[in-house]
């Protein structure tokens, strides 16, 4: 039992440090978004903007409305996510936070992580008033527990492929252009499953549970996937 205590050790002490790390990197997120604000309030502006619009319209025919209702919420949630993930790392780029971290002693996949927790967290954050402003103009029942279990597993997925997307295009002249050319096409087999079960929860007649297993399948299939590629190959990315 001896001989395997220093190995066990060694183990705590880097997931330790791991966690540490990603903590650190979340933290500092949040932090610099409490006194800036310029990643949630252009991503609220944009989704709030898109939403009214829309909702002005389609006035003339309500019935439309609730019909492409599902449709325009994973959209302004793709759109205002694009715009939050873009400008997140562009403020540390701005900052040359990146620089400083890729300097510390910390594991690249902790970077990742923290990065795709912070991102998730402002895109949560911004769907809580997306689902507010379509239950009160598309009259959607969005409050239901599939419906937000959907929401949030698209959304891990989203980011996780966002953050990867992004941290490669970050430093090129075109990123506002060459990352949703990127990342929108990545994330249709994500968005495509999440829309469907969403949709079917938007009927007055409840579906069984074996209608949406497996979309809800494709969805956690598609987050795992994208986050073991990012553990796996973040430090090629931010490296290169």
């Amino acid at each position: 039992m001896s001989e395997h205590t220093p190995l066990t050790r060694a183990s705590e002490s880097e997931s330790k440090v791991f966690l540490t790390a990603v903590w650190a990197i979340v933290w500092k997120d949040l932090r610099i978004e409490q006194h800036t604000r310029q990643t949630i309030s252009v991503m609220v502006m944009f989704s709030v903007v898109t939403v009214i619009m829309f909702n002005f319209a389609l006035e003339a025919n309500l019935d439309a409305a609730r019909n492409v209702a599902t449709g325009l919420l994973w959209a302004t949630i793709l759109l205002a996510g694009t715009l939050g993930l873009n400008r997140s790392l562009a403020i540390e780029r701005e900052n040359q936070t990146v620089d400083a971290l890729l300097m510390a002693p910390i594991p690249r996949n902790a970077i990742y992580l923290g990065k795709v927790i912070s991102v998730t967290l402002f895109t949560l954050a911004l769907e809580v008033i997306l689902i507010l402003l379509f239950i009160v103009f598309f009259d959607k029942p969005l409050w239901r527990p599939v419906v937000l279990l959907v929401l949030v597993l698209g959304t891990i997925g989203y980011v996780a492929a966002g953050v990867i997307v992004t941290s490669m295009t970050i430093q090129t002249r075109s990123r506002e252009v060459l990352l949703p050319v990127l990342l929108l096409p990545l994330s249709l087999p994500l968005v495509l499953p999440s829309a469907t079960a969403v949709a079917l929860y938007m009927f007055p007649q409840q579906p069984v549970w074996g209608e949406v297993q497996s979309a809800v399948s494709i969805i956690i299939i598609y987050d795992l996937l994208m986050l073991t590629a990012g553990f796996l190959t973040y430090h090629f990315v931010v490296e290169s």
